[in-house]
């Protein structure tokens, strides 16, 4: 599977997967990047057999397909297989997506064609000459796309994948779905309100649960970014929306050659209701914060001080 020392802290009733219908929102800052758990639970779903749909915001397919194969996993035959199916966000979001790519550029306007004008000289000879060059012509205004893209464009083409997935799924074997967003924050970068990215996470988070599904975000709460009212908020507002939350985090005593930082692993108000009406074990998720190493092919999960490098 993906990462086994991370395995015994996941949800026990459903592990290595995430329980159906639940949401986990994984934060990060820019000093400590949390795309590493991202793989984790692509290999995980896949190893299992089961379906995964990635919205690439911030990564590349080349980066997942280079990054799963050193975790045992090739993107390419799953994708052959129907159980991977990945969405360029950042194309989709933008002019270069248009169905129809019409170009409103006015065409140019056509050269004046030569003339001759006949002068005369001083000395009563006429002479023919061509006519003095026109202005020169002003280059062509730039190409744009009669395409207006939003993020309800995005929920589409995402609930169109999801559902084309879910009827392909025949069988006693009954697939699992996880939907994974791999930045949330790239949205608010690219000028759209916070509001709305809230509001696709919610539709998103209704539309997994619909088929059984489990959806996945990342999104940076750095400190310096919390001052940004419309980050601040997305950060929260996805938080309110959780189940479950882990929190990737660099050491507070500074940087370290054997821990690279921690992780915090807490319940959203969702696990809360969730455990309050009775649908959650006890002890399925701990809350607990755990110290994390990167290495070539792995990520080891350890209690703080158990680090190698102390015992």
């Amino acid at each position: 599977m993906g990462y086994a020392s991370l395995e015994p802290h996941l949800p026990s009733s459903h592990a290595p997967l995430l329980p159906p219908g639940t949401f986990l929102s994984i934060s990060d800052t820019q000093a400590s990047d949390g795309n590493f758990l991202l793989h984790h639970f692509i290999s995980n779903y896949l190893k299992a057999d089961h379906n995964v749909v990635l919205v690439g915001l911030a990564g590349i397919l080349v980066h997942y397909t280079m990054v799963g194969r050193k975790l045992g996993v090739n993107l390419a035959t799953a994708r052959t297989k129907g159980n991977f199916q990945f969405v360029d966000g950042l194309t989709q979001l933008t002019d270069y997506a248009a169905p129809n790519k019409e170009y409103l550029a006015k065409p140019a306007e056509p050269k004046p064609s030569s003339t001759t004008t006949t002068t005369t000289t001083t000395a009563g000879a006429r002479i023919a000459r061509p006519a003095a060059a026109a202005a020169a012509t002003p280059p062509a205004p730039p190409k744009v796309l009669s395409y207006g893209p939003k993020l309800v464009d995005l929920y589409r083409a995402l609930e169109e994948i999801i559902q084309d997935t879910a009827s392909k799924t025949t069988g006693p074997f009954q697939k699992q779905l996880v939907l994974i967003l791999d930045d949330l924050s790239v949205l608010l970068n690219c000028g759209w309100p916070c509001r709305d990215v809230l509001a696709l996470v919610r539709y998103l988070k209704l539309l997994v649960t619909k088929f059984n599904g489990t959806l996945i975000t990342l999104v940076h709460a750095d400190g310096l970014l919390a001052e940004e009212v419309s980050q601040d908020g997305l950060v929260k507002g996805v938080f309110y929306e959780a189940d479950y939350i882990i929190d990737v985090r660099g050491l507070d005593s500074g940087g370290s050659r054997d821990v690279h930082g921690q992780l915090s692993l807490l319940h959203g108000p969702g696990y809360l209701l969730r455990q309050r009406a009775g649908q959650v074990k006890e002890n399925e998720w701990p809350a607990l914060t755990l110290h994390y190493k990167i290495l070539d092919n792995n990520v080891e999960v350890f209690a703080k001080g158990y680090s190698s490098g102390v015992l």
